[in-house]
């Protein structure tokens, strides 16, 4: 197992110790499934990098404890308005973070605020009034936390995981053996990244269409040089396919908005007349390019691959014909309505 499981190892040590005042070298070297020896070289690597461990004998057991004044990265070190900006960030750092960490992030922002004067609370509050976020539609995650984590120990100590998987595409439950390799959030989903030896490839999976997980103790080497930057280089979102050229054409309503953003690394620009623009790009990913052209609805003409033409026409046509269907809706069933004596004989003197 490389660094990685080392150092996760290491951090689920150090909250053992902060959790529970009464752990053993013994209880550890059980709950991390190694040697007692391990565990002594986590603690001394531990205590090099700075955390103030000590043992304490009691009773003829030595027990391993944190300094109680340790705060982690105390607050004393940084300066007022250091401290100030982190708060004043709170709003975009809790809604945007990911199960399983937004309920310590926003433990966090916690004990910051506690060490901060009242006066300043205030005032940062009235600048907290100044701005908003509201993350795009972000999928219900808050169930998936202990898979998540479980992810990340895989992850970390590099073992294989048993999954089962619901695939949208076959709308069927499949069983995989995975090597997972690195979790994603995009778009307010978590996605793993994972090499599947069934097809000896890797492939992209939406953690919240996971049904059961397992992880194993067989141990898999993660290639030394894999990046997820750099093998979704090509990709328009979490999927990686054959990269093809792309050539659409926006109408000027929507091409001030197309044109300020970037929405992949190899978009073309330029300027076709009337107020409308031409896109160019080298991407892979065909589900998610044909979902994005759709959202811009009327506004957007493809212009190139042909098989993308066609696609995205066969869409808006299924479209239209859902709009023509008699949409025929079963009335909701009225809940009975059910008074207190109290209130059915106040409606009567109001009658």
């Amino acid at each position: 197992m490389g660094r990685n499981a080392q150092l996760i190892r290491q951090w689920a040590i150090l909250k053992q110790i902060e959790t529970n005042r009464w752990t053993t070298i013994l209880d550890m070297a059980e709950a991390h499934i190694v040697s007692t020896k391990t565990i002594r070289r986590d603690l001394a690597a531990l205590m090099e990098a700075g955390f103030p461990l000590y043992d304490e004998r009691y009773e003829g057991k030595v027990y391993w404890r944190l300094n109680e004044e340790y705060k982690g990265l105390p607050l004393a070190t940084l300066s007022l308005s250091e401290t100030a900006a982190l708060y004043f960030s709170k709003k975009l750092v809790v809604n945007l973070a990911a199960p399983p960490f937004s309920d310590d992030i926003a433990s966090a922002f916690g004990k910051i605020e506690s060490a901060l004067p009242d006066r300043n609370i205030k005032f940062l509050d009235s600048l907290d009034n100044m701005i908003s976020v509201r993350a795009d539609a972000p999928k219900d995650l808050e169930h998936q936390k202990t898979r998540i984590r479980l992810l990340m120990e895989a992850i970390g100590e590099e073992v294989q995981v048993k999954m089962q998987y619901f695939s949208v595409h076959s709308q069927q439950k499949k069983n995989y053996t995975i090597h997972p390799y690195r979790l994603m959030y995009f778009r307010g989903g978590i996605y793993l990244f994972a090499f599947v030896k069934e097809y000896s490839q890797i492939r992209t999976f939406a953690v919240e269409r996971i049904e059961t997980l397992e992880k194993t103790r067989e141990p898999f080497d993660k290639p030394a040089d894999f990046s997820v930057e750099s093998y979704l280089e090509s990709a328009f979102g979490v999927v990686k396919e054959e990269p093809f050229d792309v050539e659409i054409i926006f109408n000027s309503d929507i091409s001030e908005y197309v044109r300020s953003r970037v929405w992949h690394p190899s978009q073309q620009v330029r300027e076709i007349g009337n107020g409308r623009i031409s896109m160019k790009m080298h991407v892979g990913g065909e589900f998610e390019l044909v979902s994005w052209i759709l959202s811009f609805g009327p506004s957007a003409v493809v212009v190139s691959p042909e098989r993308l033409l066609r696609r995205v026409e066969a869409e808006l046509v299924r479209a239209v014909e859902n709009y023509r269907k008699e949409i025929t809706v079963a009335p909701a069933r009225k809940a009975k309505k059910i008074e207190s004596k109290k209130s059915a004989a106040a409606a009567a003197r109001r009658g």
